[in-house]
């Protein structure tokens, strides 16, 4: 028998066992059926090894010992292979295999073992008279660990489209190289070589799932890929667990001030105190200044959090000198949330981002009495992220009404969304997540193209509409090739310029040398402009005056105060802006009064709820018709 191949893979096979052993690893399916993995591979071949050397010396040792050596072997082999198709179906444990299909695997491999162990009755698999004889069936221990293995690769088949590239690479890898281990052991048996397969079939699953640097944060505490793991692992199999989730307040603002290096250097404090004051805990850096400590056996979570205020009272060493940090705290318990992994991460996610931004310290949120609310903002998000994936926004128009004739001469296109039930949602809660999220630019272009093709498809010359106002995000003037790209929207419908005006608002204005530069690059493609909710902001008139705007529309609360109570400063406002060349619009007109008081004090255009509030562009056709 040829033991060349059999040191060198017990050598490696041990140093990979101590490393992983003495590393941290999460309480997963993954990483115990892993080490099952690495301990009944080692057992396997140092049985194979001692059952072969019985075997070439047999007349030495009792008949006893040969059985009891060579049915140990067997038994190990056939459980390696087994824990290999363990190991697959939990990669795939996450995609909801059905139990009764488990189960069956189960039993297929009780049956193997039984059958096994029955040879010493029933010699079909082997027999030990005059030493070790294969038996008429010898060939089913081939059999049967092929079949583990293609039990894993129907598994893989099965769930390929929901395993994402490398996993299904990494997956059918580790089954074609068992099954090559397993033919070549079959046609070669004088060669010890299946074990060398199977070390490749661990190094695999090693650099693909489980390398404990995937998991780990600073070499200490665990990461966002390991809070995922354990998380999605303990709701999957509704075992409890109890986590206290911190945010370091202000943590951009921290990094800006005091550098990188110094604040990684504080992270770092962070994550080893964590460690040893909690070591009963699972702790994880997450992200931007985001932690969690998870706990399986109750943690009383009020104790935690009052152990982690007082040491964040105190400073933190970071290099030469000390930060102080506040922090903001969520709780969770799985007990009583009902909601799927994802959903629960990124709820918790979405929570402390929000802590990490408050005003006050040593803020607390339960995510028991929030989850609904952020739930809410998660279904958003969903429904904006489908409408512009399927091109699904809805563009309300809302008229302006000339003050001279009454008559409708334009409109102000607006976004809504619909939120798969027949209904709207609201602008201020999807907007400000497309800004934050960056995907404004794509919902701004998709409503410029909505308007451009509803422009391109009517005769608005007809029903005497002279421009349509698109309304533009500030998050938008940071894409710089915003200008070109709005121009061959245009140059598509065949639309003119002067059709189409773009509204930005007064709190654009803060960036002025941005805001500026991309202004006059639109305008010098033919766009022109209206100051939107002029009066809301910190502009002045001076300033206005800089930019290449044509209209200016007074936001609605000035108006609604003007009307309450009547002074000289806005009939001001508005003469100075008209004689500056602007015209003026006044927003926010709720009844006949409002409107003959902003007529008389000059404005040009009136808008608001009096006229007709914002409706689908069909709608907008038949108002103006009529």
């Amino acid at each position: 028998m040829n033991y060349s191949f059999m040191i060198p893979t017990l050598l490696v096979l041990t140093v990979i066992m101590g490393y992983y052993f003495f590393r941290p690893r999460l309480g997963i399916r993954l990483n115990r059926a892993f080490l099952a993995i690495l301990f009944i591979s080692i057992c396997t071949e140092l049985l194979e090894f001692l059952s072969t050397r019985l075997n070439e010396t047999w007349d030495l040792h009792a008949p006893a010992l040969l059985w009891i050596a060579n049915l140990l072997f067997f038994s190990f082999y056939l459980t390696r292979a087994y824990m290999f198709f363990v190991f697959t179906v939990s990669v795939m444990d996450a995609r909801a295999i059905r139990r009764s299909t488990l189960h069956l695997y189960v039993y297929f491999y009780m049956l193997c073992t039984v059958f096994t162990l029955a040879t010493p009755l029933t010699k079909l698999m082997f027999r030990i008279e005059d030493g070790f004889h294969t038996g008429p069936l010898y060939w089913l221990l081939y059999g049967f660990n092929g079949t583990f293995i293609l039990f894993g690769l129907l598994s893989v088949f099965r769930h390929r489209r929901e395993l994402d590239i490398y996993e299904l690479i990494s997956l059918i890898s580790l089954q074609v190289i068992l099954m090559a281990g397993n033919i070549v052991r079959f046609l070669v048996p004088t060669y010890v070589i299946m074990n060398t397969f199977s070390l490749m079939a661990i190094i695999v699953i090693f650099i693909s799932f489980l390398n404990p640097d995937l998991f780990l944060f600073d070499r200490y505490v665990y990461n966002y890929t390991a809070f995922q793991a354990l998380l999605g692992e303990d709701i999957r199999r509704k075992r409890p667990c109890r986590v206290v989730g911190f945010a370091i307040q202000h943590y951009g603002e921290y990094r800006e001030i005091f550098g990188g290096k110094q604040m990684d250097e504080a992270l770092k404090g962070v994550d080893r105190w964590l460690k040893e004051t909690f070591p009963q805990l699972s702790a994880f850096y997450l992200r931007n200044g985001f932690f969690a400590l998870v706990g399986h056996n109750r943690p009383d979570l009020e104790a935690i959090c009052n152990t982690l205020r007082k040491r964040f009272a105190e400073p933190w060493a970071s290099g030469t000198g000390e930060l102080r940090l506040t922090v903001s705290f969520v709780e969770a318990d799985t007990e009583t949330l009902d909601c799927p992994a994802d959903r629960l991460i990124n709820t918790m996610t979405i929570a402390q981002d929000e802590l990490s931004h408050a005003t006050e310290p040593d803020t607390s949120r339960s995510l028991t009495d929030s989850i609904e609310e952020i739930n809410r903002r998660l279904e958003v998000r969903r429904c904006l992220e489908y409408a512009l994936e399927h091109d699904d926004l809805a563009v309300y128009l809302q008229p302006l009404v000339d003050c001279r004739t009454g008559r409708i001469i334009a409109a102000e296109s607006l976004v809504r969304l619909p939120d798969g039930n027949g209904g709207m949602i609201r602008p201020d809660l999807f907007i400000t997540l497309a800004e934050r999220e960056g995907s404004i630019v794509q919902l701004g272009e998709q409503v410029l193209t909505k308007v451009c093709r509803f422009i391109h498809d009517n005769d608005l010359d007809a029903l005497g509409i002279r421009w349509i106002n698109v309304n533009l995000s500030p998050v938008q003037f940071t894409a710089r090739d915003i200008p070109a790209r709005f121009a061959e929207i245009l140059r598509k419908y065949g639309v003119s310029p002067e059709k189409v005006h773009l509204e930005i608002t007064e709190q654009s204005m803060i960036d002025f040398s941005l805001l500026r530069n991309q202004i006059i690059s639109l305008h010098e493609h033919g766009f022109e402009f209206s100051l939107d909710d002029y009066g809301s902001g910190y502009s002045n008139l001076s300033r206005v005056r800089q930019y290449p705007f044509t209209n200016i529309k007074i936001d609605m609360e000035v108006v609604r105060n003007y009307c309450r109570d009547k002074d000289l400063l806005l009939p001001s406002i508005v003469q100075a802006f008209r004689k500056m060349n602007f015209t003026v619009t006044a927003e926010g007109i709720e009844n006949e009064e409002m409107a003959n008081t902003m007529k008389e004090i000059g404005c040009d255009y009136l808008q608001g709820y009096f006229f007709s509030r914002p409706v689908p562009m069909d709608e907008f056709l038949a108002l103006c018709k009529k």
